[in-house]
């Protein structure tokens, strides 16, 4: 019943924008986190034609209004030999969706209060979900936001409560898309925006998963805090941006006691669009020490970058490099395997960490109409070290150092296409085939990993 009355809240706004003729009506421009939309533009009664504008802005009193968001996920998955034949593995199909809703209430001009409802279930797995996959209702965000308005589009906030974090790429804070739960934290943060710098710092925990309702806790045993700043640079890359991030973390209950400790995360990061080329370059250096009290020294390179071609179809082509660093020598007293923290997956298929990989292959697309947009990359998948295995997503040791002695992990294949059918709709099919190397084959009962979904999202 839950599920039913979401999708009708969801569908009532696509029918109602479908139909609605006037001119002056807002088109809807949704952002990777809710709280950033701003609909204060809706308080022109003009503008407020159709329900998705209406439930955008509530007026409430003088310069206080109420937003209504939701989104709707359905999906169905093939997953074969994530773990690449070794251990407890799905074979087949299974069914998810990802629900949720959210609410924002603005107080004051300056003050507001944010909250949002997460759901997220699967069903016709073959052994026992993960906490990624299956909770079924929790309270994923609520806070409170204080902004001080200071001229000339500056401002500051200060923010505290359970939120999602996202930094540029999500190469170490994302908000875990893909998967069926998104990942937030409790954290306290004040940012600042001054012309073409904008800095900031937090610090809190992150929110630990637990299959239930609203049964999910501050994980005590895994605090962060972080600085940044960035800046908007002119000239020549006037359409770019440089970051610096600085982030410590104190873990004592990660999913492998190889994160375990306290580390120091720096990253230098350059990106943008010039003309036809859109690039990132992001450096990254990890100090500190682990449970073992062992030194940790640890690094991570990672560039995209594609030229746009401005004839029919808007084909692109580029190339994608992923290379984090793994131990060199488990006989000293040192670490060097990179702990990826809170990263976005380099596929959507939880297979493969960054710890230990050199990911490095061409990426190309196309959008042969407006609403179609595909893309295929390939990438060659090796061992940064031989004297360090090879990871999943979650942390856990897919295979060990010793299980082989080659380098050659294998070759990913990944695949997906998305059909935009107006700002509310969209239907997508993703497809990531990896063929294993040498170093798997070595390992023994090795097999080909397949994962594919196909996907709707429904969204006001």
């Amino acid at each position: 019943m839950k599920r039913a009355i979401l999708c009708i809240l969801a569908l009532l706004p696509l029918l109602t924008y479908a139909q609605d003729t006037i001119k002056k009506r807002p088109v809807p421009k949704f952002l990777p986190l809710n709280y950033e939309e701003d609909y204060r533009y809706l308080s022109d009664k003009q503008l407020r034609t159709g329900l998705w504008a209406q439930l955008k802005y509530i007026p409430l009193w003088r310069n206080g209004y109420l937003t209504f968001g939701a989104e709707i996920r359905p999906r169905v998955e093939y997953r074969e030999h994530l773990k690449y034949g070794k251990g407890n593995e799905d074979q087949g199909f299974d069914w998810q969706q990802r629900s949720r809703v959210w609410a924002d209430i603005h107080i004051l001009p300056n003050l507001r209060v944010f909250g949002e409802l997460q759901s997220g279930t699967t069903y016709e797995l073959d052994y026992k979900p993960s906490l990624t996959d299956y909770n079924p209702g929790e309270l994923h965000q609520a806070f409170a936001e204080y902004t001080l308005h200071l001229g000339k589009g500056n401002k500051m906030y200060i923010r505290a409560g359970r939120q999602e974090i996202l930094f540029n790429k999500g190469r170490l804070l994302d908000v875990r898309q893909p998967p069926n739960n998104r990942h937030s934290f409790d954290i306290g943060r004040i940012g600042v925006k001054l012309g073409a710098y904008t800095f900031g710092v937090m610090a809190g925990e992150e929110v630990q998963d637990k299959a239930g309702y609203f049964n999910d806790p501050s994980n005590r045993q895994l605090k962060l805090a972080a600085a940044h700043v960035s800046r908007k640079l002119s000239g020549t890359l006037s359409n770019s941006t440089v970051e610096l991030l600085y982030l410590y973390t104190d873990k004592k209950a990660a999913a492998n006691a190889l994160y375990n400790g306290t580390k120091n995360t720096f990253s230098a990061r350059i990106g943008g669009i010039e003309g036809g080329w859109n690039y990132d370059v992001e450096l990254v250096g990890q100090t500190g020490k682990n449970a073992l009290r062992q030194k940790a020294r640890a690094w991570y390179v990672a560039t995209e970058s594609w030229y746009t071609f401005r004839t029919k179809w808007k084909p692109f082509i580029g190339t994608r490099i992923d290379i984090g660093s793994g131990d060199k020598d488990s006989t000293d007293n040192k670490t060097n395997s990179y702990d990826y923290l809170w990263s976005r997956g380099m596929s959507w298929a939880p297979d493969l960490g960054y710890t230990n990989i050199a990911a490095v292959g061409p990426v190309v697309g196309c959008k042969p109409i407006a609403k179609l947009s595909i893309d295929l990359t390939i990438q060659e998948l090796w061992r940064t070290s031989k004297e360090d295995g090879i990871y999943a997503m979650s942390g856990v040791q897919v295979r060990s150092a010793g299980a082989g002695t080659s380098g050659v992990i294998g070759t990913r294949c990944c695949a997906k296409a998305e059909y935009q059918v107006n700002p509310f709709l969209l239907f997508g099919a993703y497809v990531n085939e990896t063929f294993k190397g040498k170093y798997l084959e070595q390992a023994g009962n090795s097999q080909q990993m397949v994962y594919a979904h196909l996907y709707s999202v429904f969204r006001f």
